[in-house]
């Protein structure tokens, strides 16, 4: 007898590695950052940057970046709108007052080591660093509307570097479902329930 299969409509597919940096020894967010590269959505494929750094906190001054960058301008705007909708940690930092930055994107993976992605914008260059991989397993959550897979990457170190200029602040761990708040997050899925 041949086994059931089911069918669910997705919303985005891809990756989504995440990086918040706090003031060391507090639990006040200094460096905000959500990497979204889809493989697939309604609105195409493409990178999409989410943004938010103190400028005074976190070392960068006049250019701490705040704001969405991408490839896929709607790209970014989707993924705004359908997915935080309801995570207070992101909204009411201004992330979504101006228009998606266009960007290039370049990435490179040393296994578990580190990961890389730099955004290059203009006349600023943002790279996301993660690096030492502490395991991999799948996580699956329902959330606002939404069922996620993915396979997630906690790391023991993160950095966020903007024009050459890393950003202080340290990460969490343990923090969240990902143990980490600096994960890598491969093979995500959301899907409406």
């Amino acid at each position: 007898m041949p086994e059931p299969i089911t069918q669910h409509g997705i919303k985005i597919a891809g990756e989504n590695p995440m990086i918040i940096l706090y003031r060391p020894g507090s639990d006040d967010i200094v460096v905000l950052v959500s990497m979204w590269t889809a493989r697939y959505s309604p609105v195409g494929s493409g990178r999409a940057l989410l943004i938010w750094a103190d400028p005074d906190e976190s070392g960068l001054g006049s250019d701490a970046p705040i704001g969405m960058y991408a490839d896929n301008p709607e790209l970014a705007e989707y993924v705004w709108e359908h997915f935080y909708r309801d995570y207070d940690r992101i909204r009411g930092r201004g992330i979504e007052t101006g228009p998606p930055v266009p960007a290039r994107f370049v990435e490179v993976s040393g296994g578990d080591r580190f990961h890389r992605i730099s955004c290059v914008a203009a006349t600023t260059t943002i790279e996301l660093e993660w690096r030492d991989v502490l395991d991999y397993f799948q996580v699956t959550t329902r959330l606002t509307g939404f069922e996620t897979s993915a396979v997630a990457g906690p790391c023991a170190a993160a950095e966020v570097r903007v024009n050459g200029v890393a950003a202080r602040g340290e990460i969490h761990q343990p923090e969240g479902w990902f143990g980490s708040s600096a994960a890598l997050a491969f093979a995500e899925i959301w899907r409406e329930i």
